[in-house]
Formats: C-alpha cells, sequence, structure tokens
C-alpha cells in the first residue's frame, strides 16, 4: 500500500496529468468573457447620446426661457413651449424604449439568439454532434 500526504488545494486545482482541464480551458475562458459581457450589457447606463441630447436640450431651455418670455416676443412663448415640450416628450419615449433591452420588441437584443449559441457551444464542447440549428432572421429581425 503506497500512502501519500494529503494533497492541499493548491496541489489539487494544479494538477494537469489526467484532467480535462487542457481540453476545455479556451472553451470555459470563452463562455465566462460570454457571461461577462452579457452581466455588463444589462448593467450599461443609458447611452451617451442619450445624455448627451438630455443635458442640452436642457440648456437649451434655459438660456432660451427669459427671451421667450420677454414682451416684444411674447408670442413666440407657446411656440417655444410646445418644441420644448415636444422633445422632452421623445426624450421620455427614447427612455422607455432604452430601459428594457431584454424584452421582445424589434429594437431589443435577441436573447435567444445569444443562448442558442451559448447552448451549441457548450454541446460542441461535451462533444455532441446533432446540434441545434442558428437561429434565422425572420424579415430582417432576430428574436
Amino acid at each position: 500500500m503506497i500512502v501519500r500526504p494529503k494533497p492541499n488545494l493548491i496541489n489539487i486545482l494544479s494538477a494537469l496529468k489526467g484532467s480535462i482541464a487542457k481540453r476545455i480551458a479556451l472553451r470555459s475562458l470563452m463562455v465566462t468573457l460570454l457571461a461577462c459581457v452579457c452581466e455588463r450589457i444589462k448593467h450599461t447606463p443609458l447611452p451617451f447620446a442619450y445624455t448627451l441630447l438630455l443635458h442640452r436640450t436642457t440648456y437649451l431651455f434655459c438660456i432660451l426661457l427669459p427671451f421667450a418670455m420677454a414682451e416684444p416676443l411674447g408670442w413666440l412663448a407657446p411656440v417655444f413651449t410646445a418644441i420644448v415640450s415636444y422633445t422632452f416628450f421623445g426624450l421620455d419615449a427614447i427612455g422607455d424604449e432604452l430601459e428594457d433591452p431584454f424584452g421582445r420588441d424589434e429594437n431589443d437584443l435577441s436573447t435567444d439568439a445569444m443562448v442558442r449559441t451559448i447552448e451549441r457551444e457548450v454541446l460542441a464542447a461535451l462533444g455532441a454532434t446533432q446540434l441545434p440549428p442558428v437561429l434565422e432572421p425572420v424579415d430582417y429581425v432576430l428574436r
């Protein structure tokens, strides 16, 4: 009977002989990176263009409001108010669209296609020969 000392955690994790770690290392790294990308998409703040448009509209509103309320140009106040209101309602609509990128609308992320790609990669890593088909766009929309 051969008695060896009990290996510590470092020896267990670094043992490569007889391990499948070499074969799955690249695929494990790719799945980890894909998971990080999905997590980053979920926690990404509003796009820069949206915040830039919001700031510029607010600045424009604050700068031009005194001029629109002046007596000689008093007739411009309703026009100016309508334009600014239209802009703010547009920004609100953009915010509603950007609020949930994981829905089922045409401009949402195609999470089903992402999941199918991950499923195909995992099955290929496990050695499966029958892989589910790649999702194709229908009327130029990938769901």
